[in-house]
């Protein structure tokens, strides 16, 4: 891995300046005794995921290593041991990352920890999309679905990772305990029905796309991130790399932005000597998508509990409208002509200032911040300040949109909501789960088409427009 590779990584919980510099001489010392050399150089943090630090680090016989280390009091129950899976990943031909050394239960480095070989590439999915130092879009999509294929071919052993049998069912029970209605995700669940048992069961990578593959000159050098791997139907991991969430700004290419699914499918049984599934395919997707969603749910409620205060899982709370969007478009592909969607202009008209204060207004200070800290400020940083700022700009914008749009949004929500003879977005969410819509699909999705283009015109306006901005603002 590469520090770039870092940059990219999420912010939750990340570990403050002074704490990282407190720990880093710690750390220092224990990775040098366990690897039985001394270190030639300092140990830089390079990121921080929801569960685990990445460091960089050399020595003198080994070269340049990254750590990854497990900052949970205790591994969760069933998670899969990375050093395992690495070593059969590597058997089987998966292009990974050399294990150095691993273990667990360390009052230093945490719960477990494990340190590979450094491997250069990039991440980022903006520069891969843009063909900046790797193949070609049709080269890569293969090297993808060989890395893929070869994932697959691993043992599907309980010893290296749980099996989940009943992914949907799982699913259902993570959205019903977060008591977040979401009336487009219902719609997907109706659609998609009951677990249906797999064409044949495999080791499932879980979260295998662009972001999690390290891409060089040649193809995929590595695949990253293994933490949510099981063992299920193999198709999840073809239906993840399609959900619309991960073509980044090539939303026109289904398979991660790459190409078409056709093309995604059939490279795949060329390498894995498989049959895919066209239907189950696309049914993987809408799965995926749905996944993705209450994933946001989840990301955001992290914050909000308390449980790792993060502003970047608050925003992506936000994005669940995107996803919302994205199940209508393939649940409901020829919808009649929705209204036209507002420019920048009409989205920041500046209101007057009746009432208590004065001008500028809430909005027009916030629109003043905003230009201040995107003009002269964000310039001046890189990596992943910048990508933390823009994160926040993100946020001031949506809080902006909401004030300037929130009577128009309101009477939007009040019409749509009456026309279905609901009261709030838990009585329609329940109704649909119910069944009450059936003959009335289309209304359904029509009145779920303004309620949701309401929220995105302040989540993300550009959306609506067919623009994916997810990858520059998750890659600094």
């Amino acid at each position: 891995m590469t520090r770039e590779r870092a940059a990219g990584g999420e912010a939750a919980g990340r570990p403050r300046e002074g704490e990282i510099e407190a720990q880093a001489a710690a750390i220092s010392q224990r990775l040098a005794h366990l690897l039985g050399e001394r270190l030639t150089g300092p140990v830089t943090q390079l990121s921080s995921g929801a569960s685990r630090a990445t460091f960089a680090l050399a020595t003198a016989s080994h070269g340049q290593l990254v750590a990854q280390l497990d900052r949970r009091a205790a591994p969760e129950r069933d998670a899969p041991a990375q050093a395992a899976l690495l070593a059969a990943a590597a058997r089987a031909g998966v292009p990974v990352a050399r294990v150095v050394a691993s273990g667990a239960q360390d009052a230093v480095l945490g719960a477990s920890w494990i340190v590979v070989q450094a491997i250069e590439g990039t991440t980022d999915p903006r520069r891969i999309l843009a063909g900046e130092g790797v193949p070609g879009a049709g080269e890569l999509l293969d090297s993808i679905a060989a890395a893929l294929a070869a994932v697959h071919r691993m043992p599907a052993d309980p010893e290296l990772a749980p099996p989940v049998d009943e992914p949907l069912a799982r699913l259902r029970q993570t959205y019903d305990a977060l008591a977040q209605p979401h009336p487009a995700f219902e719609l997907a669940f109706r659609a998609l029905g009951e677990d249906r048992p797999a064409a044949r069961r495999a080791l499932v990578h879980g979260d295998f796309r662009l972001g999690n593959l390290m891409v060089s000159v040649a193809g995929v050098s590595a695949v990253l991130d293994w933490e949510l791997t099981h063992l299920g139907d193999p198709l999840e991991d073809l239906g993840w790399l399609c959900v619309p969430a991960w073509r980044f700004d090539r939303p026109d290419r289904p398979a991660a932005g790459l190409g078409t699914r056709e093309q995604l499918a059939s490279a795949y049984e060329r390498h894995a000597g498989a049959q895919v599934d066209r239907e189950a395919l696309r049914r993987w997707e809408l799965a995926g998508t749905l996944r993705w969603g209450v994933i946001c749910v989840m990301q955001a409620f992290t914050h909000l509990s308390g449980a790792r205060r993060s502003l970047e899982h608050a925003v992506i709370g936000r994005r669940a409208c995107e996803v919302e969007w994205d199940l209508l478009e393939m649940l409901d592909p020829k919808p009649a002509p929705g209204p036209a969607i507002r420019s920048r202009a009409q989205e920041h008209r500046p209101e007057t200032a009746a009432g208590l204060h004065d001008r500028p207004t809430a909005v027009e200070l916030l629109d003043a911040a905003r230009g201040s800290l995107g003009e002269h400020v964000l310039p001046l940083l890189e990596g992943r300040p910048a990508f933390e700022l823009r994160v926040a700009l993100r946020a001031l914008g949506t809080v902006g949109r909401q004030l300037s749009g929130a009577q128009r949004h309101g009477a939007v929500r009040a019409a749509a909501l009456a026309r279905l003879g609901a009261a709030d977005e838990a009585e329609l969410a329940g109704a649909i789960r119910g069944g009450a819509f059936e003959g009335r699909e289309s209304e359904l999705c029509a009145a779920l088409r303004e309620l949701v283009r309401a929220k995105l015109e302040v989540a993300n306006p550009r959306y609506l427009e067919g623009g994916n901005t997810n990858a520059k603002e998750r890659s600094p």
